[in-house]
């Protein structure tokens, strides 16, 4: 039986890094050993020698995750060492990195994530009146996963909103209430639920309550974060960023800097002639957490009912967006991965090699 890392089509192996792995492991300094531990599983189960390997080209595939060259490096390193040609070596990112700089052939597939767990289809059959939606609170504050950051941005959110004007989610993953957390908001509740909504590993990226769609306003809370252990350092654009256009709210995002404006050039209305994301360009993420806060407080000053409905038109243009992205987001993986595998091909023919430092 293949095993779930290995994917061979043709003469490329599209190999998925990250499935079943220990995250921990991942980033501590054995990883090239354990690498290789895990790859080597990874070929008795494929009935494939490391010279087998040699007939392959070879392209890392981060699939649903947001690692970036960094975390690649190691894997990449653990080959070379195998005797494993680089020039036949390659990355389909999904998170945004610099391409031009690596030394090999590489791809950005930045739209990946609408696909995650199907729920745009999902929420397509809600069909949601979202123009006659009657809004209840002022914003909506979505986290499930909980850690030390999001532990202490809902508790700045709390402690600077009124309860009632907020709706937040914070440790709705099952077994994710360890006592420190407990403490970091205290003295809140957690977790924090919306009417009991616990999470599962199968459903926790497809929307099913609709009291998520009724604030006008989104802090977008992204995966990627500098300072929680075990978490994606680069832009990472995932399902969550799409959701608050779908959903038709106005947008303001707590990920790292940068986030804001590789979702601008994505072509989204920021509305930034009322909303300031100057909060993107701050490197410190204690300061640019604050300014997050605080901004989304300024905002909600407003009557976002009476602003939905004036901007209703540009709501409408992001939410009409996103369904053009998740209708050809398909076609552009399938274009990125054929002009690395184009790229790889060349490569062998001209029997470049590319130093492995």
């Amino acid at each position: 039986m293949m095993p779930a890392r290995i994917s061979i089509k043709g003469e490329f192996i599209w190999y998925n890094i990250w499935i079943q792995h220990e995250f921990d492991r991942v980033y501590s300094r054995q990883v090239k050993k354990y690498w290789r531990q895990l790859f080597f599983e990874d070929l008795e189960r494929a009935n494939l020698t490391v010279e087998d390997l040699k007939q392959f080209y070879i392209i890392v595939n981060p699939n649903w995750e947001g690692h970036n060259a960094d975390d690649v490096e190691p894997f990449r390193l653990m080959l070379s060492e195998l005797g494993f040609p680089m020039y036949q070596f390659g990355v389909l990112f999904t998170c945004y990195e610099d391409t031009d700089s690596l030394p090999y052939p590489a791809e950005c597939n930045v739209h990946r994530l609408i696909y995650n767990a199907h729920w745009h289809p999902i929420l397509r059959k809600q069909n949601i009146p979202w123009r006659d939606l009657k809004m209840d609170r002022r914003l909506v504050v979505l986290m499930r996963r909980a850690s030390e950051s999001r532990c202490t941005l809902a508790k700045k959110i709390l402690d600077t909103f009124n309860s009632e004007d907020v709706r937040i989610t914070l440790g709705t993953f099952p077994d994710m209430i360890p006592t420190e957390w407990r403490e970091m908001v205290s003295p809140h509740t957690y977790p924090m639920y919306v009417e009991d909504d616990r999470a599962s590993n199968t459903d926790q990226h497809a929307p099913q309550h609709n009291l998520f769609y009724t604030a006008p306003v989104q802090l977008v809370v992204e995966t990627s974060n500098e300072t929680d252990r075990l978490s994606w350092r680069s832009i990472f654009i995932t399902e969550k960023s799409y959701k608050v256009f779908a959903w038709h709210q106005f947008p303001i995002w707590y990920a790292v800097p940068g986030t804001v404006e590789k979702i601008r050039e994505q072509g989204f209305d920021l509305f930034e002639d009322i909303i300031d994301h100057s909060y993107d360009a701050i490197d410190d993420p204690e300061i640019r957490m604050d300014r997050v806060v605080a901004e989304a407080y300024q905002f909600c000053k407003h009557d976002g009912i009476k602003l939905r409905k004036r901007h209703w038109d540009r709501l409408e243009y992001n939410a009409q967006l996103v369904e053009y992205i998740s209708k050809t987001a398909f076609t552009v993986q399938k274009t990125k991965a054929e002009k690395i595998q184009n790229e790889l091909l060349e490569l062998y023919k001209s029997r470049t090699s590319i130093p492995t430092q």
